[in-house]
């Protein structure tokens, strides 16, 4: 939190208060939310707009490994599994297939409603913000259980440059060894951001 408000301070100076404690309020709602979920990788990035203005939003990763499963599982079937779970829960989303390097994933691309406390407002009532978020389901290699790869942002004006960013990210995931030397797991990893592009989240 600290860390979070020394950013805003220092990015959104011409803010008013409440507009940069709006920011941080909800920014650590999101977060809270996905560490409660699970989240292995949490980061909170900003992307400068070709008009100057700074844009925010969230990524995280969070892999799931059931106890039991087939190994090694038909990831076809699991990432159809998820899609028609997605289009279930979600009937206006769109919801989809995509084959990416690491190998298939579903990918389901919907908004939502968020109703954060009140009390981190100073009011009594939910305060509710509307987000757009991107999910990329991607089944294991290694055996049962899948990597979901999410990306949150209530900035929905700019939410083709977000895609786009994400879309780079995704083409990242790879189960090869690390450069290092180092034994890989197999599992999905992204590659380490090219220089000039700090501004990934």
């Amino acid at each position: 939190m600290p860390r979070m408000v020394a950013a805003v301070e220092a990015l959104f100076d011409s803010a008013t208060a409440l507009q940069k404690f709006s920011l941080v309020a909800s920014s650590a709602y999101i977060l809270q939310t996905m560490i409660q979920a699970g989240a292995e990788h949490i980061s909170s990035g900003l992307l400068r707009m070709p008009d100057g203005q700074l844009s925010q939003a969230t990524f995280c990763v969070i892999v799931e490994r059931p106890d039991t499963g087939p190994v090694p599982q038909d990831r076809r079937v699991t990432a159809k599994r998820t899609a028609q779970q997605w289009r279930d829960l979600h009937p206006g989303a769109d919801v989809g297939l995509i084959m990416l390097p690491y190998g298939i994933a579903a990918l389901c691309v919907r908004e939502e409603e968020l109703s954060i406390p009140g009390a981190l407002f100073g009011v009594t009532e939910p305060v509710v913000t509307t987000v757009l978020q991107a999910q990329f389901c991607v089944p294991l290699k290694t055996g049962p259980g899948t990597a979901l790869y999410a990306l949150t942002t209530e900035d929905v004006a700019n939410w083709p440059s977000w895609l786009e960013l994400l879309g780079g990210i995704m083409k990242s995931v790879s189960a090869e060894e690390p450069a290092d030397g180092a034994e890989g797991s197999g599992e999905p990893r992204v590659a380490a951001a090219p220089r000039g592009t700090e501004n990934h989240p």
